[in-house]
């Protein structure tokens, strides 16, 4: 009888892990998105990866009557308690003082590669295998895809949800993106400023179309060279090329119309306010949503009226 007993009870020890095996595996996807907003948050110069890395340690616990501090545990901050804007000496990853990082496997500043930078400081040689296995639980074949994947289960899209309380919802990266998908710029709402757009334009987008110019003009300089099968394969990549730059010069054109209307950032309107200038750029329906009901003049207390009202934009 012992022995029958201790047979249903490792029977239901395997129940019992298998249950635990299905939970975690249904909720593995929304655990990894939270680690990728962990991720994106560091090269932003949100979080402090030292923590993440070991070699950074919590302080003790305060009184608990003491007031809460002003940053979160685990942020980016000075000795004053405060968040920092630039790297601290010898921090070991590169932060985005700008505010800005760009989706452009051939930039610095590219924002895979700098959470790639995050995963090699965190978990060293096995930093290949576990961004594969957050691949594979987010359903992408790299990151570059949930990352700029702007719908559902996409970085994007779960970033607004995890940002969203009640009726309140305040993304703190923003994506803007061109209309094909196929470059993005990403912004910290927190390091708005009056000249974020068009240092966006002067050191991501302009030059980002200047070499794929200079790239078109080396292509086109093969025609003299080739013939038959080889010169309509070059045609091909002429006409990739082209709408290439195409999709680039209308994405600036869009981004420039906002930089143009020179609107000072105020964080105290709010996150759907301030991005909604960036509706035409921004994949997200509210930012449509508010942008018109400021132009028909709602939102009276807020800066960004007042500013649109005083260039005639209200209507």
């Amino acid at each position: 009888e012992e022995e029958e007993e201790e047979e249903e009870d490792d029977e239901d020890d395997g129940e019992e892990e298998s249950e635990e095996a299905q939970h975690a595996k249904q909720h593995l996807p929304d655990l990894v998105a939270d680690l990728l907003s962990y991720l994106v948050g560091c090269p932003f110069g949100r979080w402090d990866v030292r923590y993440a890395m070991g070699v950074a340690s919590f302080a003790a616990l305060p009184d608990p009557f003491a007031p809460l501090p002003v940053c979160s545990p685990a942020m980016l901050t000075g000795s004053d308690g405060l968040p920092l804007h630039t790297a601290p000496p010898d921090y070991p990853l590169p932060i985005a003082r700008d505010g800005i990082l760009v989706d452009d496997p051939d930039h610095e500043s590219d924002i895979v590669r700098r959470v790639g930078q995050v995963l090699e400081l965190v978990w060293g040689e096995r930093a290949e295998a576990i961004g594969q296995e957050a691949c594979a639980a987010l359903g992408v074949a790299e990151l570059r895809d949930y990352l700029r994947r702007p719908g559902k289960s996409g970085f994007w899209d779960d970033h607004i949800r995890r940002c969203s309380k009640s009726r309140r919802k305040a993304p703190i990266y923003w994506l803007l993106q061109s209309a094909k998908k196929n470059y993005a710029l990403w912004i910290s709402y927190h390091r708005l400023d009056n000249d974020i757009l068009y240092k966006a334009l002067f050191n991501y987008v302009e030059p980002k179309i200047r070499l794929e110019e200079h790239a078109m003009q080396q292509l086109v300089g093969q025609r003299a060279v080739k013939e038959g099968h080889e010169l309509k394969q070059l045609e091909r990549q002429i006409e990739r090329q082209e709408t290439r730059i195409g999709e680039l010069r209308d994405f600036e054109t869009r981004l420039r119309r906002v930089a143009d209307l020179h609107l000072a950032p105020d964080l105290n309107d709010g996150v759907v306010l301030n991005i909604a200038p960036l509706w035409e750029v921004v994949p997200w329906k509210e930012a449509k949503k508010y942008w018109e009901e400021l132009l028909r003049g709602k939102y009276e207390w807020s800066s960004i009226s007042t500013q649109l009202r005083a260039k005639g934009e209200v209507k």
